[in-house]
């Protein structure tokens, strides 16, 4: 057995019993309203930073974000256009509470330190049709997320934005007990009912450590069968 073969044997064992499981968790329920911000007019209020926090206690379990999706269904029929500009979409982590956002000391001071990463930048995707909801979704870069170090919180920066008319209008939770949201601009405001949004993440599972007995059992296996291996090939030479 070459040195190549062990490796691979040694490293399936360390991975025995794990595995990816990807899931789509949705939070927040669509209330009767919409909200143009920040995606549909960002540029009508002078709105710099947009920010969504999203309870804990929702969320499964620790997870890799990988992409975001926001709804319209209930106000399909408004007609919208995604606004312009660049806009920087970031996951952290907060100790402030669906309906507690800090409004007066700026987005910062929600924002637990050194725990911001940058998910998307660019400008808006287009709206996908899924049945009779369209969807604007953002493929980013994964977060991992433990709910057990705190809520999560969304924060999107904009420049050079733009609207264009008709708003685009997402769906907008019916309450604050799962997530809500705040805005900074010319004015700022917020503790509103948060957009409805869509988590699809991975997760590992099942991941197996074997005790240190077992393990020693089964390396002594794969070297047993090294080692005849080599005295095959020897005997053949």
């Amino acid at each position: 057995m070459t040195k190549r073969a062990v490796y691979c044997a040694v490293l399936f064992v360390a991975l025995a019993g794990a595995s990816l499981q990807a899931g789509t968790l949705v939070l927040g329920q669509p209330g009767a309203t919409g909200n143009c911000d920040p995606f549909g007019c960002p540029a009508f209020f002078g709105l710099g930073t947009y920010q969504q926090v999203y309870a804990s206690t929702a969320f499964p379990g620790a997870i890799d974000i990988d992409d975001l999706t926001f709804y319209q269904a209930l106000v399909l029929d408004n007609g919208g256009k995604p606004g312009g500009g660049t806009y920087t979409l970031s996951l952290s982590y907060t100790s402030d509470a669906p309906g507690d956002l800090d409004l007066t000391g700026g987005p910062n001071a929600n924002i637990e330190a050194g725990t911001e990463e940058a998910f998307f930048t660019g400008t808006l995707p287009a709206l996908t049709a899924d049945g009779t909801t369209n969807l604007l979704t953002f493929a980013g870069t994964p977060f991992a997320y433990d709910p057990a170090d705190g809520n999560l919180l969304l924060t999107v920066t904009l420049s050079g934005a733009t609207n264009s008319t008709p708003y685009l209008y997402l769906d907008q939770s019916g309450s604050t007990l799962v997530t809500s949201d705040a805005y900074f601009g010319v004015a700022n405001g917020g503790n509103e009912p948060g957009l409805v949004t869509g988590f699809d993440y991975t997760t590992t599972t099942g991941i197996v450590t074997p005790e240190p007995g077992s393990l020693l059992l089964v390396l002594a296996g794969i070297g047993l069968i090294a080692y005849q291996g080599r005295r095959v090939i020897s005997k053949r030479s």
